[in-house]
């Protein structure tokens, strides 16, 4: 049976959990249906395996909401070839077709209940939960991953009308949700609180959302603020250089007070994960100017060395930023490319930075080196020495000071992820 050990995840999918602009438990429900339990469970009117294209037909209702590339469960057969996991090859009105792990014995597929919904990412558990306070606390069970806990809160906290957060802890020596060592805390944007109908000052335009992860780690990008920007924010064990790391758990976060208020058009509050690492393991802004705060708010659990106390992290990029849009002053590669139309990815890992040295490598994030609005929300599966589907994506890098009309302080950049595996074992 094929294995799909990296899944994604948008508001546009049918079924897709809803994030609200009060935000109280809807992020929760939202990780809970992606990582754990899966969403849009939908009968089957019938599965018929067609030989000359090697696929399944599945025929369903009008309005199904299922996307090409979404990978889906499919139960309920009594012909297993149908059933498990599969990736979406494309999609009708109504109907979806996969490629099977094997061809059926008996077509079309026969079963007293057929379903198929959008699969969970699956490696995800909860180890503890208080509705009454909207808390949860979910841990990657692969024996593989760190023994941390993220615990989140998201209780509507607004942090004084800045705007919606959820309390992200990466937990040492987890006993409960209430029993815990804090290693590192960050706060994450987890509503579309302040989103502008009106869109005043550019941005995504629309409330949207993506969470694309595999067993040990997720990112998760929300459409939030005045200036509608999205925020790429991570949770989770990355790639790690040092053997027999216990501490490679990353968690990156926001501003949540002073200038970063998400109902003015000071980006503060926006994520520098995907901003160029400087001196002093500091984001630069687009402009190369001015500093951002990126020893608060990206952390890795523990320094190499394993002794107590979070430390800084940054990502190393190729020379070149994340892509640009075509209508930024001067992108470093236009889009296409003049000298053969094409679009380029780097397909290495992202190094990963902490102070002195090279920790890992970011799992699954690429680095799209030229690119358009145009890619956002594509997947493609024919990229030059990529041998599988790349989901494109865009998101803000951390900026200061936005002034509308004025491309050196805001941007948004074009991110890339393999839809594949993201370990070396």
């Amino acid at each position: 049976m094929a294995d799909y050990p990296v899944k994604w995840f948008s508001n546009d999918m049918g079924g897709a959990p809803v994030l609200g602009d009060t935000s109280a438990g809807d992020f929760i429900a939202l990780l809970k249906a992606c990582l754990i339990t899966g969403f849009n469970v939908t009968p089957v009117a019938s599965a018929t395996y067609e030989a000359e294209s090697g696929e399944v037909l599945v025929t369903l209702t009008t309005g199904h909401g299922f996307k090409a590339w979404q990978v889906i469960e499919v139960s309920g057969a009594d012909q297993e070839s149908y059933n498990g996991q599969h990736r979406v090859t494309s999609i009708g009105s109504d109907w979806v077709r996969y490629v099977p792990s094997a061809a059926p014995s008996v077509s079309p597929a026969t079963g007293t209940t057929i379903e198929i919904k959008a699969a969970a990412v699956g490696g995800w558990e909860i180890v503890g939960e208080d509705s009454n306070s909207y808390r949860v606390a979910i841990r990657s069970t692969s024996v593989k991953s760190t023994d941390h806990v993220l615990v989140i809160t998201n209780d509507g906290d607004d942090q004084s009308s800045y705007g919606n957060y959820a309390k992200m802890i990466c937990a040492e020596s987890f006993v409960d949700i209430d029993t815990f060592d804090s290693a590192i805390t960050q706060y994450w944007p987890c509503s579309h609180a302040r989103f502008d109908e009106s869109v005043r000052y550019g941005g995504a335009e629309e409330k949207s959302w993506l969470l694309i992860s595999d067993d040990r780690l997720l990112y998760f990008i929300p459409v939030y603020s005045i200036t509608n920007r999205r925020s790429i924010m991570v949770a989770g064990v990355f790639n790690s250089f040092r053997p027999g790391d216990a501490y490679n758990f990353l968690l990156n976060g926001i501003s949540t007070g002073g200038g970063s208020a998400w109902h003015t058009t000071n980006q503060d509050c926006l994520s520098d994960l995907i901003a160029p690492v400087d001196s002093g393991m500091r984001s630069r802004a687009s402009d190369l100017n001015s500093d951002s705060q990126s020893p608060k708010y990206t952390r890795i659990a523990r320094y190499s060395s394993q002794f107590p106390g979070d430390v800084p992290a940054g990502l190393m990029l190729t020379g070149l930023s994340f892509a640009r849009p075509e209508y930024y002053i001067d992108p470093q590669v236009k889009t296409p490319n003049p000298a053969d139309n094409g679009l380029y990815v780097n397909n290495n890992n992202l190094p990963l930075l902490e102070p002195g040295g090279i920790r890992g490598e970011m799992p699954g994030l690429l680095q799209p080196i030229n690119g358009s609005a145009a890619y956002d929300k594509q997947v493609i599966d024919s990229l030059p020495s990529f041998s599988v589907p790349v989901l494109f994506w865009r998101a803000a890098a951390w900026r200061k000071n936005y002034t509308p009309g004025s491309y050196n302080e805001g941007y948004d950049c074009l991110l890339a992820f393999k839809l594949d595996e993201w370990r070396y074992t």
